[in-house]
């Protein structure tokens, strides 16, 4: 199996720093976006995407397919078309929203039956619109890939930002410390996280506990070794469910938690930040 290259070895080996350089190259068109990455096209609706933000989605975009060209061991991404709806009107959006997804109150989507990403352009629309770009490329490789990998690579990338032309990693603290509370507090159970269905994703109150969840696996994995990311996946893509790919990989599930446990483990004076979870 291919290994990662060294860029993606340096990007991620340790939590505590706030930001890390990733190496990335690409070019653009503006109106349909054609790149080293894929081919985007933008349909803004009472809305319009600025030439910097173009440019700025357009460098994110191509790193989220060097990342899936690498995992799955492919170069098909390339030519990944991702159709997107920009909406500025609220209300116009959440009609969409509404039929979409029978909810109201998140600011993007992707819909594969049609691959569309849907967007309100509100004052955080680029992450959403980075996050949900990530959904439209897993689609292209790892049809109805788990809830877990599909939310926690594109809160991976959501995270992602750009400093003088080059692209770095954020760590999504608050997502790090919700987990980290719950190993604090004895209440951690991963195994019980795999229980969650993907409805559970598009619940209000469940939303922050299973996004953390699958943000923190990801994490993890980029930090750990990704080389066992793609190992899974491919024992996943031949039928194994999650937990027993982990085992199968990890020589037994519960090695695996444990890893993940020791990984998260809260520091000597750690104190906790009192979310509310499930």
């Amino acid at each position: 199996m291919k290994r990662l290259p060294v860029f993606f070895r340096l990007w991620l080996s340790g939590i505590s720093l706030p930001a890390r350089r990733l190496v990335i190259s690409g070019s653009l068109l503006l109106s349909s976006i054609v790149s080293q990455a894929q081919i985007i096209k933008v349909n803004p609706i009472d809305s319009y995407l600025s030439k910097e933000d173009m440019a700025y989605y357009s460098k994110i975009a191509a790193f989220e397919v060097k990342f899936y060209n690498t995992v799955f061991d492919t170069r098909k991404n390339d030519s990944c078309v991702v159709n997107i709806d920009l909406y500025g009107n609220l209300k116009a959006y959440n009609v969409v929203q509404k039929n979409g997804l029978n909810t109201t109150f998140i600011d993007g989507f992707y819909t594969p039956v049609d691959n569309r990403v849907h967007v309100y352009k509100s004052d955080r629309f680029m992450g959403v619109l980075i996050h949900e770009t990530s959904h439209c490329i897993l689609e292209n490789n790892y049809k109805r890939s788990p809830q877990w990998l599909n939310e926690g690579v594109a809160t991976l990338f959501s995270n992602l930002i750009i400093q003088k032309g080059e692209v770095f990693y954020t760590p999504n603290i608050p997502y790090i410390n919700f987990v980290k509370d719950m190993i604090y507090d004895g209440k951690f159970n991963l195994k019980a996280f795999f229980d969650y269905s993907p409805h559970d994703f598009a619940d209000h109150d469940k939303r922050p506990y299973v996004y953390a969840m699958s943000y923190c696996i990801v994490y993890f994995f980029v930090n750990f070794d990704i080389d066992y990311l793609q190992r899974i996946l491919v024992q996943m893509q031949q039928g194994q469910t999650t937990m027993d790919a982990l085992g199968k990989v990890f020589g037994g599930f519960d090695k695996f938690e444990k890893r993940f446990k020791d990984f998260y483990k809260p520091e000597v004076g750690y104190n906790p930040h009192l979310y509310k979870y499930n």
